[in-house]
Order: C-alpha cells, then sequence, then structure tokens
C-alpha cells in the first residue's frame, strides 16, 4: 500500500470481518504453500548465481561484486573524482551495496523457509486433527 493510499483509500489497518470464519473463503493448503515456496527458491538462481552469464551482467551479489567495483583508476585522480571513488568505489558503496544485497537474500531464504515451515505444520496439523495426508 502506497502513501497515497493509506490517506486517501481504505482504510490501512482495515481488517476482514469474515477473517477468522470457517466459510469458504477461508482454507488452509500445504500444497499450495509448498507451491509458493518453490515458487519463491526459483528466483534464487538469479540472486545468488555468477555474476555475468553470456556477456551479461545478472543482478546478483556475484554481480554487484563483479560489476560494481569501481576503483580511482575508472573514476578519476583529481581532488573531486578522487574523493567520489572514495564513496563508490571497491571499499565503500559497492561494497556495501552488495552487503546489503546478500542480507536481503538471506531474509528472502529465511521467508521461503518459514513458507516450508508453515506448510509442514499446517500438514501435521491436518494429519493429527483430521486424519488428513
Amino acid at each position: 500500500m502506497t502513501q497515497k493510499d493509506a490517506m486517501e483509500g481504505q482504510d490501512p489497518l482495515y481488517i476482514d470481518p469474515d477473517l477468522f470464519d470457517s466459510g469458504a473463503g477461508r482454507e488452509h493448503s500445504p500444497t499450495q504453500m509448498r507451491a509458493i515456496a518453490e515458487e519463491l527458491k526459483s528466483y534464487l538462481g538469479g540472486m545468488t548465481g555468477p555474476g555475468s552469464a553470456e556477456g551479461y551482467t545478472n543482478g546478483s551479489v556475484n554481480g554487484i561484486l563483479d560489476h560494481c567495483q569501481l576503483s580511482e583508476a575508472q573514476i578519476g585522480t583529481w581532488h573531486d573524482a578522487s574523493a567520489f571513488s572514495q564513496t563508490v568505489g571497491a571499499n565503500s558503496g559497492g561494497k556495501k551495496f552488495a552487503q546489503v544485497y546478500k542480507e536481503f537474500v538471506d531474509a528472502y531464504k529465511d521467508v521461503i523457509a518459514a513458507v516450508e515451515a508453515s506448510a509442514a505444520n499446517h500438514s501435521a496439523g491436518d494429519k493429527a486433527n483430521e486424519g488428513k495426508g
């Protein structure tokens, strides 16, 4: 939800009154949860793979480390360029960006693990409570 939506649209704290009803709209499916986890996993290769493939960079952490590490030699050696290279160069901006992106990838993996754990929990609950599975 954007800030505009929050200000002009539906109440951002709106709670569906049927949220906890057991009607047809409320269902959990360990199979669908696992499918979601598998779909999320399918995107991991682009985030964790090699830095480039077939001559193109791909947006992975390795791609950032391979292609976003500018040095003073590429930016320039005069005073302002040298100062700028210290903020975006190999030991600063590019490396920090890669670090933050890696932390995002780690959190993304944690989300996948949480979805898989939730699916396992629901599946075990179904077996214990309803004899399903």
